[in-house]
């Protein structure tokens, strides 16, 4: 664990850049973001998902895995809940990587298995780069530690 500490915040507590998850807040208690606040689209369980992805702020990153954990539930399942996100990007799902800081999916196509995937990636890296995430060049990681909160 790195000395640095951001106080942004997933869950209006502080950040801390690591993939700890402890228990503090609980992400119903995160204000609705502008999108959702009028909007009664989304099942109960994906509005938490893209309550807590809102929270991600630009130049930063999270995973799959950190939020599943923050929500007591799957990666899957977030990232379903994500591919389903009517709001971005104001709900910046493509802030959401992989478990190793890979990209994983987006806009509802995994890399690794679908084929026309590859401008979808190439997308969500431009929209990363573009707020400043830094990715290695040869093993295509994302640089850096995925924002965890206290949740």
């Amino acid at each position: 664990m790195t000395s640095r500490t951001n106080t942004r915040s997933l869950t209006q507590t502080t950040i801390l850049p690591s993939t700890t998850v402890q228990s503090s807040s609980k992400p119903s208690s995160i204000p609705l973001p502008k999108p959702l606040q009028n909007s009664p689209l989304g099942t109960p369980f994906e509005r938490s998902v893209w309550r807590l992805t809102a929270q991600i702020p630009p130049g930063s990153f999270s995973t799959y895995g950190i939020l599943a954990a923050a929500l007591k539930s799957s990666p899957r399942a977030v990232g379903n809940a994500l591919k389903r996100n009517p709001f971005a990007p104001e709900i910046p799902c493509h802030r959401v990587l992989a478990t190793g800081n890979m990209l994983g999916g987006f806009k509802g196509k995994i890399g690794h298995r679908d084929g026309d995937a590859c401008a979808s990636l190439q997308e969500k890296r431009a929209l990363l780069q573009k707020e400043g995430v830094r990715f290695d060049a040869l093993t295509g990681r994302a640089l850096g530690t995925p924002f965890s909160g206290n949740i």
